[in-house]
């Protein structure tokens, strides 16, 4: 056979592949608790912002409790649509095409840094508002372009393609990139997100704890440090860990959002009936939406919550652990583990388990360019359940 009609017999077998994953059916689990979760956010998105959104402004106009409800529906229907057509993109495209998408994001972090187009809040400089395009946070989108590319690096150990450590160097190195770019934006939540992803992912691709256990040490400590070096950090950190002396100011967060779930107790106020969210509770439909759940569901109803996203990663993990490729395992544990560390994230900022940082609850929380993020996630996991029976990248 010549060469050229092997080339051609490898392309008719990738293509055949492409249209076999494409026909594969998609894990409906997986796709039913990520559902669960969306219709969630919807109610209590509504429950929680109805009270600013309808309460009159400056000039005495009469407000609109309907307002986030309206925009977060919106953005379900998209989130829903862009997760059922990530779901169908063949896994050689997107391997193909992750190095792209992570520069991409990186220039879209650096213009929310230093473009006039970026827009600072709470201190953060990590919003872009560029022409024609409503405002949105890059690093959310950095997060699935990040999991594409380190899949590929850590995939080619796994196919011989390249050194084991050349792959390890490579996540940490992308991983440090764009973890000094959040520090840059003030955004160190974020960036300890992405610092566990990678240290998750490089544990699932088995580098040698010898070499990983000291490398999570030390961006712990970097962390500590980071944290003690910023006046409101070392605020929020003490606060944290002695809530009794801290001043009102640091202490209100972290207050009034235990008082809100207190109020709940074992089975809730009732839907709507949580008062904290009229005037006390910080950001009620996006940072601290677990603690709306909690107060008018109860114990039980925040119980539910932490059970499905239990469900979501496991699933994700049995995804995983069907994948017929490296790449396709690496991309569903590494957004496994993003949504899971996420989701424990706000539930411990909630629960005053760790220090305030703000963290919103995935597929729940408000917020447009969190929920598409957390999507484009979820369809990527369908993919790879889609090529179980049907080949892979």
């Amino acid at each position: 056979m010549t060469g050229a009609a092997a080339e051609m017999k490898q392309l008719a077998n990738a293509r055949e592949r492409v249209r076999a994953a494409a026909r594969g059916t998609m894990d409906r689990p997986y796709f039913l608790y990520v559902w669960f979760l969306m219709v969630t956010g919807v109610v209590f998105v509504f429950s929680a912002s109805y009270p600013a959104a309808g309460r009159p402004d400056s000039m005495l106009l009469p407000g609109n409790p309907y307002k986030y409800l309206s925009q977060h529906s919106l953005f379900v229907a998209i989130a829903l649509a862009v997760m059922l057509l990530t779901s169908i993109v063949p896994p050689t495209v997107m391997r193909r095409s992750a190095k792209w998408l992570f520069a991409g994001a990186l220039l879209l972090m650096a213009l929310a840094l230093f473009s006039p187009w970026g827009v600072t809040r709470g201190g953060a400089a990590r919003w872009l508002d560029l022409p024609l395009l409503p405002e949105f946070q890059p690093s959310e989108f950095a997060k699935i372009a990040f999991i594409l590319l380190a899949a590929s690096l850590l995939a080619r150990k796994d196919e011989g393609t390249a050194e084991a450590g050349t792959s390890f160097g490579w996540v940490l190195l992308i991983s440090g990139l764009v973890a000094g770019v959040l520090l840059l934006q003030r955004d160190q939540g974020m960036a300890t997100i992405f610092v566990t992803l990678a240290l998750g992912l490089l544990l699932l691709a088995g580098m040698n704890m010898r070499w990983l256990i000291p490398i999570g040490l030390a961006l712990c400590a970097g962390g500590i440090a980071l944290a003690i070096h910023e006046p409101y950090r070392l605020r929020r950190l003490l606060a944290y860990l002695d809530l009794e002396r801290a001043s009102p100011d640091d202490r209100y967060h972290i207050l009034n959002m235990l008082i809100a779930q207190a109020r709940g107790g074992i089975t809730g106020m009732g839907l709507g009936m949580n008062t904290d969210k009229w005037s006390s509770l910080p950001a009620a439909h996006t940072d601290s939406i677990f603690s709306v759940i909690a107060s008018e569901m109860g114990l039980v109803g925040g119980l539910v919550i932490i059970a499905v996203f239990a469900l979501l990663a496991w699933q994700g993990v049995r995804i995983a652990s069907r994948a017929t490729t490296p790449f396709g395992f690496y991309v569903a544990m590494g957004v496994t583990v993003m949504l899971t560390v996420q989701a424990l994230a706000h539930v411990a900022v909630n629960t005053a388990c760790m220090p305030v940082t703000g963290l919103t609850l995935p597929f729940i929380s408000g917020g447009g360019t969190s929920l598409i993020s957390a999507s484009i996630g979820a369809g990527l996991v369908l993919g790879v359940s889609r090529c179980r029976s049907g080949g892979g990248s």
